[in-house]
């Protein structure tokens, strides 16, 4: 398939799904906590599974023009066995996460940004975005080895850009801007925060808010305090109270994303780089739920476990998990797509003039998983007793 009529068809999917998924994400420090709190804000329910990642698993990266059209663009090949375990949150079923944490304590997530532009290089291999996220958790430990994966190969999709954090205490937006990765750490990243616009220019607004006389920041053109700036004041304010003053540190974290809540947050997760533990709730479901990485048995042959985000339930949920399948996975997957033409109703007439359907995205979504394997144990790898409860 020419790239030509690769970008055609991205573009008229954008334009059909308009501006999926804005979101706020931030990192957040309390003693020995790295907590990462994340909303996913949407105009309608959208769905999601939590998944649970195994080590070991034989993977082959898929370009987004293979499961758009079928079709791929030709270029070099990209394997890899994942080295560590992961906890994600997926809208497009496995392997296609929207955010997650490792068990070397690496989280990275997305956030919509219209303006990105990925950089094109035929000499490197192709993988869609979604996957390039569980390659991450697949692979990195370090923020420094995110980027450095970020510009050694094509990562092909939408328009987002990242947030990664490790639990040393590096953090970094990582962006894609006319055509160059741009990414922002240390010095360069004073503040802690993400949300849909690009890290320069939410830099330039949060200026632009704090010189407003007070009382008066309509005068920064803003009709409220951008996120962006609100979720750095609440940040500080919780770092400068004494130890003995602070609410626990998963609390204050939900009481940043219930407050930067605009009308239409979907998912709220808080992740614990340190303990390895993640706390979850939806508009559809509010009561919080609790989940630890390191109680599943996650060697690969072991049955891949996953948890309807909406799930009707509070507290630990570990023994709540069920065992993945490829039925299981087409139902995440229809959800997706149906959330979408909700959102687009022209949806599914754009990718019909460019002779696909629903359903061919459907199955080539689903089907992914269904390539990956156990080394030496075929496709999907074994099955054997339940993970601990």
């Amino acid at each position: 398939m020419k790239q030509t009529m690769m970008a055609a068809f991205i573009a008229a999917v954008l334009a059909a799904g308009g501006t999926l998924f804005p979101c706020s994400t931030f990192v957040l420090r309390d003693g020995k906590s790295l907590l990462v709190g994340h909303n996913l804000d949407e105009r309608t329910p959208f769905p999601g599974a939590v998944f649970v990642n195994k080590r070991g698993v034989a993977k082959t990266a898929v370009s987004y023009a293979a499961l758009m059209t079928g079709r791929s663009i030709p270029g070099p090949a990209l394997a890899w066995t994942s080295r560590y375990a992961s906890l994600t949150f997926n809208a497009f079923g496995r392997d296609f996460p929207d955010d997650g944490m490792n068990e070397a304590g690496l989280f990275i997530g997305e956030m919509s940004n219209p303006p990105a532009k990925f950089p094109e290089d035929p000499a490197k291999p192709r993988i869609f975005i979604c996957l390039w996220i569980q390659y991450v958790l697949d692979t990195c430990a370090t923020v420094a080895q995110v980027i450095a994966s970020a510009s050694s190969m094509n990562i092909e999709g939408w328009g987002w850009h990242f947030l990664a954090a490790d639990r040393s205490g590096a953090m970094a937006a990582i962006e894609f801007l006319d055509g160059k990765l741009v990414v922002h750490r240390d010095d360069a990243m004073p503040v802690p925060v993400l949300c849909n616009e690009p890290y320069d220019f939410e830099m330039q607004r949060r200026e632009a808010f704090l010189r407003c006389p007070a009382g008066d920041e309509a005068s920064a053109g803003e009709e409220e305090i951008p996120r962006f700036v609100q979720a750095e004041d609440m940040i500080l304010h919780y770092e400068q109270l004494a130890p003995g003053e602070r609410k626990p540190a998963v609390d204050y974290a939900f009481a940043i994303l219930n407050a930067l809540d605009r009308g239409g947050t979907q998912w709220s997760f808080v992740c614990d780089l340190n303990k390895l533990e993640a706390w979850f709730k939806t508009a559809s479901m509010p009561k919080v739920k609790h989940v630890a990485l390191r109680s599943f048995n996650n060697e690969c042959g072991k049955p891949v476990k996953f948890l309807d985000m909406d799930s009707d339930f509070a507290g630990r949920a570990n023994g709540r998990f069920r065992e993945h399948s490829l039925a299981t996975n087409r139902k995440i997957i229809e959800q997706a797509f149906a959330a979408i033409l909700r959102i687009s109703p022209d949806f599914e007439k754009k990718i019909a003039q460019l002779g696909e359907t629903r359903e061919g995205l459907i199955a080539r979504f689903a089907a992914y998983p269904e390539s990956t394997r156990c080394p030496g144990a075929g496709p999907r790898g074994g099955r054997s007793r339940e993970d601990k409860p």
